[in-house]
């Protein structure tokens, strides 16, 4: 997906949804207190662990292909107003891109939240894939920072 189309995608989806103003500045006064005083591996931990709870609590039937994937995960994101994903397999890993993302909080003038968010979506997706039989893969995200996030999951 070019970066273009990644942008028209992410306005598309943001022009029916944003964050909501009730939780924007609870999560970030949340992300200053985690980056201020958290030790930086023990919170990443923390938010990993939080993806992977969410993925449990949204738990997806099991799927056959990327494609029938793709679509689960888009259900279940949709459905929290978190974005959309696009999935594809690589020589050694599967390409996670996550467009739409939740990162735009009012009050977070530091942009503390989006790597935070980066952290919560690889557990998330860790757990989702391990879920769908991929055995002990990790996933990081190349770039917290970028818009769309691209996640790389390998064994």
């Amino acid at each position: 997906m070019s970066g273009d189309d990644a942008q028209a995608r992410d306005l598309d989806y943001l022009n029916r949804r944003r964050v909501s103003p009730q939780w924007s500045p609870f999560l970030a006064a949340l992300a200053g207190e985690l980056t201020a005083v958290a030790d930086p591996t023990a919170a990443r931990r923390f938010l990993r662990a939080t993806g992977e709870r969410m993925a449990r609590r949204f738990a997806l039937p099991t799927v056959e292909t990327l494609d029938e994937l793709e679509t689960q995960l888009n259900v279940v994101l949709g459905g929290m107003d978190w974005g959309w994903t696009r999935l594809a397999a690589a020589d050694d890993h599967i390409l996670i891109t996550h467009g739409a993302c939740p990162n735009a909080l009012d009050d977070d003038d530091r942009r503390a939240w989006p790597p935070l968010m980066a952290e919560v979506l690889a557990g998330a997706y860790g757990a989702w894939l391990a879920a769908q039989g991929s055995p002990g893969g990790v996933t990081t995200c190349r770039d917290p920072s970028a818009s769309p996030l691209v996640f790389e999951h390998r064994v």
